[in-house]
């Protein structure tokens, strides 16, 4: 096993702490701003989040209506770097690059939570998660094939031709001594020709998918158990020269 390492310049794109939630009642969606006073010097942007239907009829192939409900809202902070959603489903917290430390991340998704489970009236945590979403950049003139960088790299048959444009590929994997799910995709996107380099996307998304009273807070404990997960799954998946870009 790899032992997770602090990197200088970790890869980074978004790192993401996400609760979904089952409230003790139904509320109406502005409860979920009642408290938005306390937080609008840090997050002064502010915006509705909609979810829309389309309406389909019997034997027509055209939706003829839509419908435009509100779900929630989304604050932003005034540097773009955290974002934060209240919704009826639950809260989220992002923080786009560049990424910290995860105790900036934790910390910042605990103040804003006690917030949002206050005003949401929040029964139960149904699942909880946290996601990265990293994108390594790897130099195009020193790149050979994709094993020099991932572990578990796409392959084509020895027989065929080689030069590979585009790939994804997605698992899902279970953790038994945590009870928690992964799911990791590794992704390539276009080539930056510009500057010469190939963007090799790690997204992994690790989760709890149970019931989680919030009276005592210990969720936080299981948090820190999906981090470090996250940690594991990230750095089984690079290589030594994949990891000396980020030094």
């Amino acid at each position: 096993m790899i032992a997770p390492r602090k990197l200088k310049n970790a890869p980074i794109k978004e790192a993401v702490i996400d609760f979904r939630v089952a409230l003790k009642e139904e509320i109406e969606i502005e409860k979920l701003d009642s408290e938005y006073s306390s937080i609008s010097n840090e997050y002064p942007k502010k915006e509705t989040l909609l979810q829309g239907k389309l309406g389909l009829p019997f034997g027509e192939s055209e939706p003829v209506s839509k419908i435009v409900n509100p779900i929630g809202y989304r604050y932003t902070s005034s540097d773009g770097k955290h974002v934060a959603q209240f919704t009826v489903g639950g809260f989220t917290l992002s923080r786009m690059e560049p990424y910290t430390v995860w105790e900036d991340v934790r910390n910042e998704a605990a103040k804003l939570w006690e917030i949002y489970h206050r005003v949401a009236n929040v029964e139960t945590i149904t699942r909880m998660a946290t996601r990265y979403i990293n994108v390594m950049r790897i130099p195009m003139d020193t790149l050979k094939e994709f094993g020099e960088y991932l572990t578990c790299p796409p392959e084509v048959p020895k027989v065929l031709p080689q030069g590979v444009s585009s790939f994804l590929s997605r698992i899902v994997f279970h953790d038994p001594d945590i009870g928690a799910q992964c799911i990791l995709t590794q992704a390539l996107e276009a080539a930056d020709f510009e500057n010469r380099l190939i963007p090799i996307i790690l997204d992994i998304d690790v989760f709890i998918e149970r019931p989680f009273p919030i009276i005592n807070g210990h969720y936080w404990q299981e948090i820190d158990k999906l981090r470090h997960f996250k940690n594991r799954v990230f750095f089984e998946s690079i290589t030594d020269k994949a990891e000396g870009l980020f030094q």
